[in-house]
């Protein structure tokens, strides 16, 4: 091998390395000046401490829940002392995190099952009505007010759950049966 072609090679790296160099910083500068995604919790802006739950439910019975001195109390269709794990997830629905966004009027609210929805949850005065699940990925269409969320659906099944269900367990629930003998 010549001279003259290990200079051409030398200068071909030098020139390749910075070729990488400035794609590497024009990346790096990028990352810096984009702006982060901002997804708005579902109730923007999200309501003082819900002080109750109310869940209509097409062929099943009205839920409705109170909070009590830092307890909540299941009012109907049953009464008692609500499950606190089961009521966690229904209290967090107002801070939600969904993607994708439209105005009420860009979309067919009959076929997302939005204008008679078959599950209703208020929380307070704010009513989420809940329709039907994206064919793409199960998210659920759900609307508040003007605007409609493609949300998670992680609600729907609990709502729909078995009205005794959200009653706390009492201490006879509990203990064991035992047999005297």
């Amino acid at each position: 091998m010549n001279v003259n072609a290990l200079k051409r090679r030398q200068w071909l790296n030098i020139g390749l390395l910075g070729l990488v160099s400035g794609l590497l910083a024009l990346v790096f500068f990028d990352l810096l000046w984009e702006r982060p995604l901002t997804i708005l919790p579902l109730l923007d802006p999200t309501p003082a401490p819900i002080g109750s739950i109310v869940v209509e439910r097409i062929g099943q019975e009205r839920l409705a829940f109170e909070r009590r001195v830092e307890q909540w109390w299941m009012t109907a269709p049953q009464q008692g002392l609500a499950n606190p794990a089961l009521l966690d997830p229904i209290l967090r629905a107002a801070e939600m995190r969904c993607l994708l966004q439209y105005s009420k009027n860009q979309l067919d609210l009959k076929q997302l099952q939005l204008d008679s929805p078959q599950l209703r949850l208020r929380l307070d005065q704010v009513e989420i009505r809940f329709g039907a699940t994206a064919p793409t990925d199960g998210q659920r269409y759900l609307q508040v007010g003007d605007k409609v969320h493609l949300c998670p659906d992680n609600l729907y099944r609990l709502l729909t759950s078995a009205a005794g269900s959200f009653l706390a367990p009492s201490l006879e629930t509990l203990l064991p049966v035992t047999s005297d003998n």
